[in-house]
């Protein structure tokens, strides 16, 4: 069974900040009426894992994603996942399952408070701008993540860092750059087409 990345930023913190008067959940809260209003985003990243740097590139769409990391790509319309790996030439296509797979970034971007309960909230600059932030922990018992943080731009409500632990102890960073917000995004960018000569693993 394959199991999407988990994403996360281990970067320094110029400021933290205490935690906030409002309840944690309230602040997520607010936070997520904010970003109601971004329909879609499209973002370069970074990714750090195990000593390993990725570059890539996001777009999200509520459930639906697409995840470029230059030899493999992950694709989602909310249904079905297609993870494509351009060295092998092949896609593995199966039914999208948030729960199963562990780690859904359209859930921890927009519908993180269905997924996750907020365990403490606070502020921080980072690079001179002010964010909220959020340290979350999943709901469901049986997540491969074991708990997370996330970084919420304050003036736009939108996600730029997101540091993540896995039950296995491993720490994995992801950082977004170049935030476009509500760009036009084709319904084609969140299916799969195959390449010729792919091979074609079908696991619905």
């Amino acid at each position: 069974m394959l199991r999407l990345p988990i994403f996360a930023f281990i970067g320094s913190v110029l400021f933290s900040g205490p935690a906030l008067a409002q309840s944690p959940e309230a602040v997520a809260r607010q936070l997520q009426e904010r970003y109601g209003a971004l329909e879609t985003l499209r973002a370069s990243f970074v990714q750090t894992a195990g000593g390993q740097r990725l570059e890539g590139t996001l777009s999200v769409r509520r459930d639906a994603f697409r995840l470029d990391l230059g030899n493999q790509v992950l694709v989602t319309d909310g249904g079905t996942l297609w993870s494509y790996s351009r060295d092998d030439e092949q896609v593995v296509v199966q039914d999208y399952e948030p729960a199963r797979v562990g780690f859904s970034v359209g859930q921890l971007f927009t519908d993180y408070l269905e997924v996750f309960r907020v365990t403490a909230a606070s502020r921080a600059t980072i690079g001179g701008v002010r964010h909220d932030v959020l340290t979350l922990r999943p709901r469901q018992s049986g997540s491969s993540v074991r708990d997370a943080t996330l970084y919420v731009r304050s003036s736009d409500a939108v996600p730029t860092r997101v540091r993540v632990h896995d039950t296995s102890g491993s720490t994995l960073a992801f950082d977004l750059r170049d935030v476009e917000r509500n760009v036009s995004l084709p319904a084609s960018t969140f299916r799969f087409s195959a390449p010729a000569g792919t091979e074609v693993v079908d696991l619905r």
